[in-house]
């Protein structure tokens, strides 16, 4: 028999050794890009245009595109009075036309696989509609789905102008802003993956985050509405807040409460560990949703004096309950008003009766569904304060 022939392992090492030297040092790139080809948008905002003549169907698209050289705190005018970052507009009808636009103001390839910031004006959201906009960027799986989205009181271009307090670009400033690590409760955290997943979700309507322009930073707080893929109404940030607590998102939060010894007088607790459950029951022949919602909350400041508070737990606890009842009664009233299923009723009323939920019209019903709130807070006394 003759014998196997042996293969040279030595042609396969070097082989393998040419192969390993060639990655190590080729130039960056992306699916054959160079990186310095490349201009990173990091935030992206839509206005509509304004002015004599404006054409209703169009919009003011605006980028944000930061300066290497300045990023990596190097000297030099690169354009940006200084700044950063240089944002660039167009108006247009289409994303994709106002990208190709944009691009003529570039001498680098436009890249989105590093936006995390799109930014919608309030009126645009509410003519035009934030679902229309964002087509586009659906369709781009280079978007990451964690960028975050919100909707602005105000010009959204003017928020890509921003100088940040601290050293960094507007949208990291902003994106910090509305990330959980800013939470106060009053700000509704969400991004791109979360609004696609609620928008497509039946006996549901999403909310997202509002921004506002001031002096010099930007304000948060509240949310907007989205029905049907546009703007229908605000939350304010004690319904925002609420809405939070509903959808039972971990929260810490600060209550202002009067004291039950003294009506004049202040207590601040911070509340925390809430859960929120609902459940249907049928009442007199008819189907009600109750949500019972239970939580913890501890003393931390007064506005006077007070002898032992371990007398007034009770009424205490009352009366948080009470404020935060009131806050989730009001969010729910806002919901109904405005026709938007915000608090997943819905939801939960097709997966518990199915047959109920598709003998009705949830869109005309779901204003007038009754919906009950029972709230119970319980005082930790981690924190006491007893009179001197």
């Amino acid at each position: 028999m003759r014998k196997p022939v042996k293969r040279p392992q030595g042609r396969k090492r070097f082989l393998i050794l040419i192969l390993a030297i060639l990655l190590l040092t080729a130039p960056g790139c992306w699916r054959g890009r160079e990186l310095d080809a490349r201009a990173f948008v990091t935030a992206v905002a839509f206005d509509l245009t304004t002015g004599e003549g404006a054409d209703p169907d169009e919009f003011l698209l605006s980028i944000q595109v930061p300066i290497p050289a300045k990023m990596a705190g190097e000297g030099g005018d690169q354009g940006g009075d200084g700044k950063p970052f240089v944002v660039y507009g167009t108006t247009t009808k289409m994303v994709t036309t106002g990208i190709r636009q944009l691009q003529r103001q570039l001498d680098r390839e436009l890249f989105f696989g590093h936006t995390h910031l799109i930014l919608f004006n309030v009126e645009v959201a509410k003519a035009i509609g934030v679902d229309r906009l964002l087509d586009y960027f659906k369709r781009d799986f280079r978007v990451q789905r964690i960028a975050r989205i919100a909707v602005i009181d105000g010009e959204a271009r003017e928020i890509l102008k921003l100088e940040p307090p601290i050293s960094q670009t507007p949208a990291a400033y902003i994106e910090n802003l509305l990330s959980g690590q800013s939470a106060s409760g009053i700000n509704y955290i969400s991004d791109f993956g979360r609004f696609l997943v609620e928008q497509g979700d039946v006996g549901f309507d999403p909310v997202l985050p509002r921004v506002s322009k001031g002096k010099e930073t930007a304000l948060t707080g509240g949310g907007a509405v989205i029905k049907n893929g546009k703007f229908v109404g605000w939350l304010e940030n004690n319904e925002t807040r609420a809405l939070n607590i509903l959808l039972n998102q971990k929260i810490v939060s600060i209550y202002e409460v009067k004291c039950p010894l003294h009506p004049l007088e202040e207590i601040i607790v911070r509340t925390t560990g809430f859960g929120s459950r609902y459940r249907l029951n049928n009442q007199n022949g008819r189907t009600v949703m109750q949500i019972r919602v239970g939580g913890q909350f501890e003393t931390v400041e007064f506005t006077d004096q007070h002898g032992p508070l371990a007398t007034i737990q009770d009424d205490l606890e009352k009366a948080v309950s009470a404020a935060v009842r009131a806050e989730i009664e009001q969010v729910i009233q806002k919901a109904q008003e405005l026709g938007a299923d915000i608090l997943g009723v819905g939801r939960r009323l097709q997966a518990l009766k199915h047959d109920l939920w598709q003998a009705m019209d949830w869109e005309r019903e779901f204003p007038a569904f009754p919906i009950e709130v029972e709230v119970d807070m319980e005082w930790t006394m981690t924190v006491r304060r007893f009179g001197g």
